[in-house]
């Protein structure tokens, strides 16, 4: 059966919720060739046929209103009608919380049903209104709003319906130099990674914490008074932005196209208030299906069982005896601003304590996987969905080619402790030389590249801690041919460091053309003079 995800209907508990789903009318191939089609209210069945079905918060992530799902799979996610609205004002003058059945001023209603007969079992649903500046409107339901600027870990989305939101929930450890704006965070357990910008959004900016701490104070308030559940959102930001966004265009009155009804967001240019940002994870989720880091052996990884190929979600309790893992989903770039911010974390690629517990997997696959915590004795395994914004899937499966001599060379070193500074969204090893330019944000000529048809982009460059005892040692990498490589010593107590040591990296490539260079042979043998 196809269906189309329609507005997410009330809560019946605080961290889960109804989503109805209309089944489409016709072959399959015509809305595959014209997507146009399903803007036609007779594209699907009434919505008195409408199927509801529970789901957990944490599956939000997943869910755009309009999509198209097949036997339990994503099969589409048409654009509808793609719209940009430049230079809108986000602010309590200008954005306004409604109903989806709102007859404004009694007007007309702001999303007809003769039009868009999909919302009649979800009139109640909270959306926020922005009046644009040509006396339209544009409507956005609120659990989209949530979903793109909270959404990115089913871990988040989680944390925000599960009042009151705390901030030790999210991160522990922070600092932030207003003067460079360079951000550090330690992420609290089993808070992925991939929502480390929006928690750093949250930790700098005021209106964001209050628009996540909104959602589920929301909820709450309903939930105490028995009434029904109906979460509400606002923007984590105010000022200017553009958005794009899929959607359709509704009447209003007797005034074709004055209502722009959001299916869902695509891109929100509002910028974020770091330049930079630098985190650590705790364990809690392994990769699902990742490649291993070099030198890692199988008796260091946490014993468990395979996951079937064909593994699917299911709405209950995970075991509490299988590992949790974390299932990525990667999506178009939501944030233009993030793709010239770098954006990265520690990994420990080789630990000197070689020993390890024996590598398990060898039992029945796991068939079935449940996000969110753990609570029961069924053979399901815990995972926690991330979702990867600017990032190519093909650029992270294996290590960048100007850097795969030096990892080789650096697995050869034994009993040293080697931690991976630098690993970013864009290919899981590097961060753009960004991170090294001036606090004007003037960057050198030659920290660029030349590609193929002479797009210049910039370079990138690796960091990796290496140690033993008390003894560290800081060793940056930078795409260069041959090579460019310092050594540094280091103290792995000041959270600038990292920072410091690839602005100093930086200025050493650009203004020491004459100095000595080092080759991998060179380093990895000083690796093992100074820390052997």
């Amino acid at each position: 059966m196809v269906r189309r995800s329609g507005f997410p209907e009330p809560s019946i508990s605080p961290d889960a919720a109804l989503v109805t789903y209309s089944s489409v009318q016709g072959p399959r191939r015509q809305f595959r060739q014209d997507p146009s089609v399903l803007l036609s209210p007779d594209s699907t069945t009434p919505a008195r046929f409408q199927r509801k079905v529970r789901v957990s918060a944490g599956t939000l992530p997943l869910l755009r209103i309009g999509d198209i799902w097949r036997d339990g799979k994503l099969e589409a996610s048409p654009d509808y009608q793609l719209e940009r609205f430049v230079d809108l004002q986000i602010d309590d003058n200008t954005v306004h919380l409604v109903k989806a059945g709102l007859n404004l001023d009694d007007k007309g209603f702001l999303l007809p049903l003769s039009e868009h007969p999909w919302h009649l079992n979800c009139t109640h649903s909270y959306c926020v209104m922005v009046e644009l500046p040509d006396g339209r409107q544009l409507i956005i339901p609120c659990i989209e709003l949530i979903r793109f600027y909270f959404g990115s870990s089913s871990g988040l989305v989680t944390k925000l319906f599960l009042p009151p939101l705390q901030r030790k929930a999210l991160y522990g450890d922070s600092q932030f130099d207003s003067s460079t704006k360079r951000l550090f965070l330690g992420l609290a357990e089993k808070i992925s990674g991939a929502s480390a910008a929006d928690i750093g959004r949250m930790h700098l900016d005021p209106v964001a914490w209050r628009a996540a701490m909104h959602v589920g104070t929301s909820a709450l308030k309903a939930s105490v008074a028995r009434q029904t559940i109906y979460p509400q959102g606002f923007f984590p930001f105010e000022g200017k932005t553009t958005l794009a966004a899929a959607g359709k265009w509704l009447s209003f009155g007797d005034q074709a196209e004055a209502t722009f009804l959001v299916y869902s967001l695509r891109s929100c240019s509002h910028p974020f208030p770091f330049r930079s940002l630098r985190y650590k994870v705790q364990n809690g989720f392994a990769r699902a299906n990742g490649v291993a880091p070099p030198r890692q052996s199988q008796g260091a990884i946490r014993s468990s069982a395979n996951d079937a190929s064909d593994q699917s979600i299911v709405e209950r309790d995970a075991s509490n005896g299988l590992s949790p893992k974390a299932m990525q989903i990667h999506l178009e770039p939501r944030f233009p601003d993030l793709q010239k911010k770098p954006v990265w974390k520690d990994k420990i690629l080789a630990s000197g304590d070689e020993a390890g517990r024996a590598g398990g997997g060898t039992s029945q696959a796991v068939e079935s996987a449940a996000i969110g915590e753990s609570g029961s004795e069924q053979r399901i395994r815990p995972v926690s969905l991330d979702i990867l914004l600017n990032t190519d899937p093909d650029k992270r499966g294996g290590i960048p080619q100007f850097m795969r001599e030096a990892v080789e060379a650096l697995s050869t070193l034994k009993g040293l402790d080697i931690d991976l500074l630098t690993e970013s969204d864009e290919d899981g090893w590097t961060v753009p030389i960004t991170a090294l330019s001036d606090e004007e944000g003037e960057i050198d000529i030659r920290l660029f590249v030349a590609e193929e048809g002479e797009i210049l982009r910039l370079r990138r460059a690796s960091a990796f801690g290496v140690r033993r005892g008390k003894v560290h040692l800081s060793v940056v990498f930078i795409e260069a041919s041959p090579l460019y490589i310092k050594m540094y010593p280091a103290n792995a107590k000041n959270l600038d460091e990292v920072w410091d040591t690839l602005h100093k990296a930086g200025s050493h490539y650009l203004h020491l053309p004459n100095e000595e260079k080092l080759t991998i042979g060179n380093c990895t043998s000083l690796l093992r003079e100074v820390l052997g």
